[in-house]
């Protein structure tokens, strides 16, 4: 991107912004990543300015949550939205303060292992997320998605039996019929 910045270093080129890529290694692994810089047309100085740097850590920061088996900042994202979750709902949720989630979905920081545990959890099983709703005392705030999620499972519920063909029906109708906990599984 080229701008009319003028270069810090000699006050008299321009500069441009460039990406190259960069070997990065930890634990042992390597991996390429993005470097940001910029780069005069006068002096021929490179440099990262604060842009350049913030973006370059995160870059890094990506690259070790990688390697350590975190969520990515992408994830963790994709995690709030299905559950509609601001940052600040999820950080009340979850804990971590107030901006936490920004800086885990920016790749700012990484989120603890007990933490990258429990948004795993609960990004597998909707159950446990609304039993730490519950726990924490949220559950009124999303009381509208509990019930519809309810009739999403009752819905999969008439599917399951159909696709069995096992489900009693006469010409044009469909049997709804309600499993308890209890019920054998199946073989």
């Amino acid at each position: 991107m080229n701008s009319k910045e003028l270069c810090p270093i000699c006050g008299e080129g321009h500069v441009t912004d460039h990406v190259d890529q960069m070997e990065s290694e930890y634990k042992g692994q390597k991996a390429m990543v993005p470097l940001h810089y910029q780069l005069c047309d006068t002096c021929h100085s490179d440099f990262a300015g604060a842009k350049q740097s913030r973006l370059n850590k995160r870059s890094v920061m990506a690259f070790r949550k990688a390697v350590d088996g975190l969520l990515t900042g992408a994830e963790i994202c994709a995690l709030r939205e299905k559950y509609k979750l601001t940052q600040a709902q999820a950080a009340k949720l979850f804990g971590g303060g107030p901006v936490a989630f920004s800086k885990y979905e920016n790749d700012d920081v990484a989120q603890s292992e007990a933490m990258d545990t429990l948004l795993r959890l609960v990004l597998r099983s909707e159950a446990c997320f609304w039993s730490l709703l519950d726990a924490k005392g949220m559950a009124a705030e999303f009381a509208q998605e509990r019930v519809v999620s309810a009739a999403s499972t009752t819905a999969q519920i008439l599917v399951l039996a159909d696709y069995r063909g096992d489900a009693p029906r006469g010409p044009g109708q469909t049997t709804l019929r309600r499993y308890s906990q209890e019920t054998k599984k199946w073989k």
